[in-house]
């Protein structure tokens, strides 16, 4: 199983401040949109795993996002009994690990999207889980308190658009995909990040307390 990030960044790999982006570009939440709902096979549906936090950043009025299956991952859930829930589209897990599992049996499944916080960002950009890299890069420096660790070294850009502005804020998508051949070849520092963040010990999502067994990621390389 194969997993996709989606975010956008300023050019200090800000993501976000004050518990929101610190931008509003109309642009982005539409490729966001477009990235996240569009499926080859119009039978499937994508999937959008997220913290609780941004869960409660979406305006109320825009929640659950439609025709995606959303999935928070929160503490507060003690038991993951999917059948209580009423609506499908709609479902809360305690860790990362049980909601993978459970979005492996779905057969309508076709992409899934990692849209946030930070702390799920960076505890799952140097697992073997990642494919693409959705980007949205935002010119200048926002003052944010909350930040992406950055791109792997075996991640290569395979699209760019050009540079476009709306209202002050200037703009453009890129998507990076990973490299086997790089990763194979090479030795890299993110692979001495994947050691120390995983190997032979958990690691705990500081946002929303959801811990995760190290070694549960080999399941869905």
């Amino acid at each position: 199983m194969k997993i996709n990030l989606i975010l956008a960044v300023d050019e200090k790999n800000g993501i976000g401040k004050n518990g929101t982006l610190a931008w509003n570009i109309k642009k982005d939440m539409t490729y966001f949109k477009n990235i996240t709902s569009d499926t080859a096979d119009l039978s499937k549906m994508n999937a959008v795993i997220m913290g609780r936090g941004t869960w409660d950043s979406i305006p109320a009025r825009f929640r659950p996002l439609p025709n995606r299956i959303n999935c928070i991952l929160t503490r507060k859930i003690q038991n993951n009994n999917l059948d209580s829930k009423p609506d499908d589209f709609v479902l809360y897990f305690n860790s990362l690990e049980i909601c993978l599992k459970e979005l492996a049996k779905k057969e309508n499944l076709e992409n899934i999207f990692v849209i946030g916080g930070a702390s799920l960002y960076n505890q799952l950009i140097y697992t073997d889980l990642i494919d693409k890299i959705y980007l949205t890069e935002v010119k200048g420096d926002f003052d944010c308190d909350t930040f992406f660790d950055g791109i792997p070294d075996y991640f290569t850009l395979r699209s760019a658009t050009h540079f476009e502005k709306e209202g002050e804020n200037e703009f453009r998508f890129c998507v990076y995909q990973k490299d086997e051949k790089i990763l194979q070849e090479t030795p890299t520092q993110s692979e001495v990040k994947i050691i120390d963040k995983y190997l032979n010990k958990k690691v705990k999502n500081e946002i929303q307390g959801v811990e995760t067994d190290a070694h549960f990621f080999d399941e869905y390389k």
